[in-house]
């Protein structure tokens, strides 16, 4: 036997014999060692999360978002609860209450609900129209696998340890101007890890196993304004990042474990937890642009999507709480839509000005009155009266028409057009038509 073989069995008889020992005097110390050395290996685990296969059959949430008893309800979003969102996706929003009676919101924590990296961070600020910064928001992607990714939207603040292992705000990159700002990391959390706080906040995932939703136009939803902006050109992965694959969006609520997800579904319902969800799909998704109809999202302009700095958008679709009811999503983008068409008292001016800018609801019909929005055929002009200002606001004092057509060399256009002249679509003189006031938008 060599002489370094035999000090090598020498020292490992020694470290057992050792070892034996500890365990007579202290029982417990190999365990605690042992786990003490997973805790090790946790922390200095260098596999991303995206590199590594999900498990089959299980779901990929292990715990809650948040504590479920300072949830009031959860809302699918789309174009009509988060105004200026019109993506096609069943992202949610967490609403609080402080109280059983009191509407104001509750601070809550947000909980990672698995094991996962965080890979990227945003900070936006949100400023009046005298540029005072009025608010702060942020939004935390995570990966949790190779085919699941997931973010948490309006955050009220994040963690500071998890702000400082990302490398802290003089790292973050502006995306645009100062007011908002990102960071591509890989911080790895654990289940059940605090986040950050928010009196409400968003969740989204998205599962890039499954198969994509179907669009009219998919390409609407594919680019980023950020890609083209000189100061990514250095950091692609930065924009792929926080550029998910909304196509591949899917309810959050359906990832969770089977006891978490009960209760969650539970409380689907709207911003205040007055309007229960009807039927077994409402945390579906929220917008869908159909195929040959006017349901779902349109835009201001004919090439570029909603989100460049100078397109708008709008969006038509059920209500995602009651699908008998449906929305138009109009954002104040219909000039037509005047403030005095509220029905309002005169001497409310400024609220009809903010009741102009709001979605507006109304019950489906048949035929070409109230028709719903997935039904609409290209070419014929339908009619929509009897609606309300969101779902408890005023009436408005008149009808609006609509028209969608699809161009041969272009995009889908749909004319939408409010009429104050008449209360009632019977009260239209036939063939139903535009007066020139109209406005156009875009698939």
């Amino acid at each position: 036997m060599s002489g370094e073989g035999y000090y090598t069995r020498l020292a490992a008889v020694i470290v057992t014999a050792a070892l034996l020992v500890g365990a007579v005097v202290k029982p417990n110390a190999g365990r605690d060692a042992v786990e003490r050395a997973a805790a090790v290996a946790a922390s200095v685990e260098t596999t991303p999360m995206a590199a590594k296969a999900c498990a089959i059959g299980e779901p990929a949430f292990a715990g809650p978002f948040a504590l479920i008893d300072d949830v009031l309800s959860v809302s699918p979003l789309g174009g009509v609860t988060a105004p200026g969102e019109v993506l096609p996706a069943p992202y949610i929003r967490i609403n609080t209450r402080k109280g059983a009676t009191a509407f104001e919101r509750r601070m809550t924590t947000a909980f990672a609900p698995a094991k996962a990296d965080i890979t990227a961070i945003e900070r936006r600020i949100d400023r009046d129209d005298t540029g005072r910064a009025t608010a702060q928001s942020w939004t935390v992607h995570f990966r949790s696998c190779e085919k699941i990714s997931f973010y948490y939207d309006r955050l009220d603040n994040i963690s500071d340890d998890i702000l400082k292992r990302a490398g802290g705000l003089k790292n973050f990159a502006e995306l645009g101007g100062p007011d908002h700002i990102a960071i591509e990391t890989r911080v790895r959390v654990q289940k059940g890890d605090a986040i950050g706080e928010a009196d409400g906040f968003d969740v989204g995932l998205h599962d890039l196993g499954a198969a994509p939703a179907t669009l009219e136009r998919p390409e609407r939803y594919t680019s980023n304004p950020y890609a083209r902006a000189a100061v990514f050109d250095a950091a692609p992965s930065l924009v792929a990042a926080i550029t998910p694959d909304i196509s591949r969006a899917r309810c959050p609520i359906e990832y969770l474990p089977r006891d978490e997800r009960s209760r969650w579904a539970a409380k689907l319902g709207d911003s205040w937890g007055i309007r229960k969800a009807k039927g077994d799909n409402a945390c579906r998704t929220a917008i869908t642009d159909t195929a040959g109809a006017a349901e779902g999202v349109w835009y201001s302009d004919a090439a570029h999507n909603a989100a460049t700095t100078k397109v708008s958008a709008i969006a038509l679709a059920a209500d995602a709480i009651d699908p008998d009811r449906l929305i138009f999503s109009l954002h104040g983008r219909l000039p037509s839509l005047k403030p005095d068409l509220v029905a309002l008292a005169p001497f409310m001016d400024s609220e009809k000005v903010r009741a102009s800018k709001d979605f507006l609801s109304f019950d489906k019909g048949e035929g070409r009155i109230n028709t719903p929005f997935a039904d609409v055929s290209d070419g014929e002009v339908y009619c929509y009266q009897r609606l309300r200002v969101n779902f408890v606001g005023p009436l408005i004092n008149g009808v609006i028409l609509l028209e969608r057509r699809s161009e041969e060399d272009g995009p889908a256009l749909l004319k939408i057009e409010a009429r104050g002249d008449v209360f009632s679509c019977i009260d239209l003189k036939d063939p139903w038509s535009f007066t020139g006031d109209e406005t156009t938008f875009y698939r």
